[in-house]
């Protein structure tokens, strides 16, 4: 009994490694955050514990597991300025488990009769992440043409986008435009964000609602609203760009040519 114990121990050992020898770890920080996933070496899809750190407090934001590229089991989600519990989603199941109630809006801009207007919820749209994800997403690497820094252009961008009682997410509708590259760029990371949304509830019914991305390029924040000023239903990014000269030292080589007369080398 003892031996078929230990050949089981060393079985799923050896199993362990060889999975973990599958899973290529990365790292990438960017701003305050670093966010730690693996890859798979074969499939070349995220796989295995991902997590998501505020280097600046220490905080874990983000922990759970992905499997083919895809968010499976709990994820445990937390508020980035103190690292208070902010949701726990089951992925598997396709559940919310907990949700901070104290640390989302009890306000939002919701479908109506009328359109679209601010109403008192019970519930407001929620994306299934760490606080503040989708504007971490966008501002990462965000696309700003090399013309656009080099003349110095200043601008707003702002998208709008629906989400259904469904949950399911369209648009954008440009409402202002700035930078057909940074609009696409936006569109483009929201397309892509890993979670999911919970639609709005009014009333106990859920409900569709609606919510804005502002891209802010270079324009200083007193000339707009920032901050806790910025309501819940508009995820608004600063973004500033720095302009310099670069002096690049040629060196310049001559080269001399000679004609040389063979018949005199005879």
């Amino acid at each position: 009994m003892l031996k078929l114990i230990l050949v089981f121990i060393l079985s799923a050992t050896h199993i362990s490694i060889v999975q973990a020898q599958k899973l290529k770890k990365h790292t990438e920080q960017f701003g305050n955050y670093k966010e730690v996933w693996h890859v798979d070496k074969t499939s070349k899809f995220r796989c295995g514990e991902s997590y998501l750190l505020n280097v600046k407090t220490k905080d874990t934001l983000a922990i759970g597991n992905y499997f083919n590229a895809s968010r499976t089991g709990v994820w445990k989600f937390n508020q980035d300025k103190t690292g208070v519990e902010y949701m726990v989603y089951d992925y598997t199941n396709d559940s919310l488990i907990f949700l901070n109630q104290l640390l989302v809006a009890d306000s939002f801009l919701v479908k109506t009769a009328l359109g679209y207007e601010v109403q008192k919820v019970d519930r407001p749209l929620i994306y299934v992440g760490a606080e503040n994800e989708i504007k971490r997403t966008i501002a990462q690497d965000i696309d700003i043409p090399v013309e656009f820094m080099k003349e110095g252009k200043l601008g707003l961008s702002v998208l709008q986008y629906f989400v259904d009682e469904q949950g399911n997410l369209t648009g954008p509708k440009l409402v202002s435009g700035f930078c057909r590259e940074i609009e696409n760029s936006v569109n483009q990371k929201i397309a892509m964000l890993p979670g999911k949304f919970l639609p709005a509830v009014v009333n106990g019914h859920t409900t569709a609602s609606s919510f804005f991305v502002r891209i802010n390029v270079g324009l200083l924040g007193s000339e707009l609203l920032s901050g806790d000023g910025v309501p819940p239903y508009i995820q608004h990014v600063d973004v500033q760009y720095g302009t310099g000269t670069t002096v690049v030292k040629r060196v310049s080589v001559r080269t001399e040519i000679r004609t040389v007369d063979f018949s005199e080398m005879r």
